[in-house]
């Protein structure tokens, strides 16, 4: 099943989104993202929580 994070669903004021089939490659490409633009660090528990079902 493809899911999919939204940076603006999680509270951000950020165009970036993500959606894969791969539940640990939107994982990394969500952590790298969070580190490099917004100076955060989420956990992969965090990741998945945030992630919707499409």
């Amino acid at each position: 099943m493809t899911k999919r994070i939204v940076c603006r669903e999680a509270g951000y004021d950020c165009d970036f989104q993500v959606q894969s089939e791969n539940e640990d490659e939107l994982v990394e490409f969500v952590k790298e993202h969070a580190m490099n633009t917004h100076g955060t660090e989420l956990s992969a528990s965090d990741i998945r929580g945030l992630a919707v079902d499409i």
